[in-house]
């Protein structure tokens, strides 16, 4: 497939699907100089990236952040228009969506009833601006312990509740229409720098998940 026809694929979620360079500076976990703890220095390591490469698209635009949340009671929230908008360039617009966010909420027990308010708000704003565009939402998936003795990012216990996230991305993906790349479904994990972030092994991990997880949705 031809640049040219290939699909244009953008990335909205947290700090796993970061890159500096092509994600706002200020909230990106990965970096070239981030190489020593992660195993890999350039964007071409990434989930996202390598998933784009193996579905064979391009990629387009990628806003997602450290740290940030869906609901609007945290940090950055993806529902915000400005984040949105920014999927696309000047000139062109996404073909297909990908989302991957919802962990911070999760691990800072933001209650469900807003998770899923706001969740809401992000998948119709996303259809509102982009409405010929396939959109797939991943629900959410913890990793190996940390490698090398590291400290976890966020204690384990905090995602205890995670299923109950992952019902309401369910929920949402169902009344929007939108289709669901189930990795917790999968039952799987992926090795990380710190219980959460994937490494350079954990990110071929995660991308293979995601595209299992895709290509079980649509059979």
């Amino acid at each position: 497939m031809s640049q040219a026809t290939a699909p244009k694929i953008s990335i909205l979620g947290d700090g796993i699907s970061t890159f500096e360079g092509y994600t706002p500076r200020v909230g990106s976990f990965y970096s070239p100089s981030y190489a020593s703890y992660s195993g890999f220095n350039t964007a071409e390591g990434t989930w996202w990236m390598q998933a784009i490469e193996q579905l064979g698209g391009r990629f387009l635009c990628n806003n997602s952040f450290t740290g940030s949340y869906v609901c609007y009671t945290g940090h950055y929230s993806a529902a915000l228009p400005g984040r949105i908008r920014t999927l696309a360039t000047e000139t062109e617009k996404p073909d297909v969506i990908f989302i991957y966010t919802g962990l911070n909420d999760a691990a800072n027990a933001v209650p469900t009833d807003l998770f899923q308010r706001d969740y809401e708000e992000m998948l119709s704003r996303v259809q509102k601006f982009f409405p010929e565009a396939k959109v797939w939402v991943g629900t959410l998936m913890v990793g190996d312990a940390p490698t090398g003795g590291r400290p976890y990012y966020i204690e384990p216990e905090c995602f205890e509740t995670l299923e109950d996230y992952n019902a309401v991305i369910r929920d949402c993906a169902k009344k929007f229409g939108v289709n669901v790349a189930d990795l917790a479904e999968l039952h799987s994990s992926y090795e990380t720098v710190n219980g959460l972030h994937p490494n350079k092994k954990g990110m071929t991990q995660f991308a293979a998940l995601w595209l299992e997880a895709m290509k079980k949705a649509e059979k």
